[in-house]
């Protein structure tokens, strides 16, 4: 059969299975570039359509379909499918030629047999080039038409340009693959038609010590929506926002940043890369007076100062994964590490996934955050020391169920070690939280003199859902500055641990949980993953205390838990490895 030209019926039905996993490289091939590509000296009458399906954590099934036609003009009916992984710019596509029965309830069954490769590499939403072999061997040139068949318009693709060069600074070791180095000391930008290899530790900013000033035009950090951080080697490998510099990591619901581990399987382990450390001038209680620094752990520079509205930039859409190291007890790397961060810092819809470390720790600081996932982690979920004072509203943690790995609290809040009673006090104000745990963890740990407002909490799952420890914290809680409110907690062993260390609690836990508005416990909420139940008596009417959240930060809301429903949660579209929910 000689080929004489390609074609497509647009109402082509396409339905596949899943592959093995693999790796890839920078793009993705998902939803935003399926539909229609047409060939445009010929009008939009002939061409490829391509359609994505999600299959599981960063991968998916990509199909493609069309007709051949012989010099006669008779089709033959191609169909193809490829499993792609998100960073991925090039798929070979196996084809196979359909023959065959009917469409509709009539009888008859297709066959299909081996016909030749259809490759595509994809060099932006509307550009990609198109190369047949086997049962064909020509290129053709082709434009994207997005808007057919469930397609999205192509302005929501980010991957508009094409790939030119690495960005200076930069260096690039494979096709459109660059790698980072070393200490940027002017402005960066990452754009989103490349992949980033960090090569060790990469500094924005010089790494600072104790004593030096803090820059006033430090180095901007700018990541486009989409791009893709990579690192590997373990500690040796992390990402360090300085004093004075920024990170701008602004993504989209649809298309987050992400920096990861070289391998992101579902299965894959923690600590392949060291994380994200953001350093900040804001105010700890790290000394006995004056101005407060501290020097980062995993040797990430200094930290602290006297300025409560330091501004680190913009996390935003941003998911961190396999990261983390436990370099000793009193050296660790968190996924991510906000140390001395203040409230001019923007801290939304953000994942931490399978970190070796604790998820996300706030060291100090002001800063406040929304909208946080953190799924897998294998020390604590939720962190903070050093006299941090923020605000959290809208958070999930799910620990991982696998019995071989190692996690431990949902939250574990500390003022400061040394100093249980040292000011600034640490004292987050905090809202709308689901915690679901493991056999035998700790749910909440309020600890060493903490401070703090819970409301709206669910709390499942664990062996132990609350424990206060230590006397300063005690003492916090009896003045009022640590309360709990509209809060479930339902765990396997003891809900409420009294009098679990040498010495006796001062009075009972469970009694002062019981005094405070809302709370209830020992009640199973019948969790529908981490939701609660359509019709759950605790999705309305469990306001918090209007003079405690007395904030523009929080958003008014009368629900138990970080989410109102299933169908409008906020974790939908950006978050990965979620099978559980």
């Amino acid at each position: 059969m000689r080929l004489r030209n390609i074609g497509l019926t647009v109402a082509a039905t396409l339905a596949a299975l899943a592959g093995p996993v693999s790796t890839a490289n920078a793009f993705n091939i998902d939803e935003y570039v399926e539909g229609y590509w047409y060939e445009a000296a010929l009008g939009s009458n002939r061409g490829w359509g391509f359609q994505y399906l999600p299959t599981g954590p960063e991968k998916g099934i990509f199909f493609v379909a069309g007709f051949v036609y012989d010099s006669a003009g008779n089709p033959t009916w191609l169909t193809g499918q490829a499993e792609v992984f998100d960073g991925q710019f090039e798929v070979d596509m196996p084809l196979q030629e359909v023959s065959g029965g009917e469409f509709g309830p009539g009888a008859g069954t297709p066959v299909a047999s081996d016909w030749g490769t259809l490759n595509v590499v994809f060099h932006s939403c509307n550009k990609a080039d198109f190369t047949f072999s086997g049962g064909a061997d020509f290129t053709q040139e082709y434009d994207p038409f997005l808007q057919i068949v469930g397609g999205a318009n192509e302005d929501r693709c980010v991957y508009q340009k094409e790939f030119d060069s690495c960005p200076a600074g930069t260096t690039e070791i494979a096709d459109r693959t660059c790698q980072l180095q070393g200490t940027y000391t002017d402005d960066l930008t990452l754009t989103n038609d490349a992949v980033y290899v960090l090569n060790g530790g990469v500094f924005i900013g010089n790494k600072a010590g104790l004593g030096d000033p803090v820059p006033l035009d430090g180095p901007t950090l700018t990541i486009e929506a989409g791009t893709r951080i990579v690192g590997a080697g373990g500690s040796n490998n992390a990402l360090y926002i300085q004093r004075g510099s920024k990170i701008i990591a602004d993504g989209m619901p649809h298309a987050p940043i992400v920096m990861t581990g070289a391998d992101y399987a579902p299965d894959a382990t923690a600590g392949q890369w060291g994380g994200l450390v953001l350093n900040g001038a804001a105010p700890l209680n790290t000394c006995d007076s004056g101005v407060c620094e501290a020097i980062g752990e995993g040797d990430s520079g200094a930290y602290g100062g006297s300025d409560p509205l330091d501004n680190s930039g913009v996390l935003r859409y941003v998911r961190v994964q396999f990261a983390g190291e436990k370099i000793n007890d009193e050296d660790e790397l968190n996924g991510i590490a906000f140390q001395g961060v203040g409230s001019g810092t923007v801290v939304d819809y953000i994942q931490v996934h399978r970190n070796a470390d604790d998820g996300i720790e706030f060291y100090g600081g002001t800063v406040n955050a929304k909208h946080l996932v953190l799924t897998d982690i294998e020390d604590d979920s939720v962190d903070w020391t050093q006299g941090w004072q923020g605000s959290l509203q809208y958070v999930l943690v799910s620990q991982i169920q696998d019995e071989t790995v190692d996690t431990d609290r949902g939250m574990e809040l500390d003022n400061l070690e040394q100093n249980n009673d040292a000011l600034p006090r640490s004292g987050g104000t905090m809202m709308n939280f689901t915690l679901l745990g493991k056999t035998g963890e700790l749910g909440i740990n309020p600890r060493r003199g903490t401070a703090g407002h819970f409301c709206n909490f669910v709390v499942v799952d664990f062996n132990n859902c609350l424990d206060i420890d230590s006397a300063a914290t005690f003492a916090v809680a009896s003045a009022g500055d640590l309360t709990i409110s509209n809060t479930l907690l339902n765990c396997s062993g003891t809900n409420i641990v009294e009098n679990d260390e040498d010495t006796p609690d001062p009075w009972s836990v469970v009694t002062w949980f019981e005094g405070q508005p809302g709370n209830v416990h020992g009640v199973d909420p019948m969790m529908d993953g981490a939701f609660l139940p359509e019709g759950s008596i605790y999705l309305s009417g469990q306001p918090c205390d209007a003079t405690t959240y007395a904030s523009d930060f929080f958003d008014d809301v009368d629900y138990m838990g970080a989410f109102r429903s299933r169908d409008s949660a906020w974790v939908w579209g950006w978050t990965e490895f979620n099978q559980n929910w």
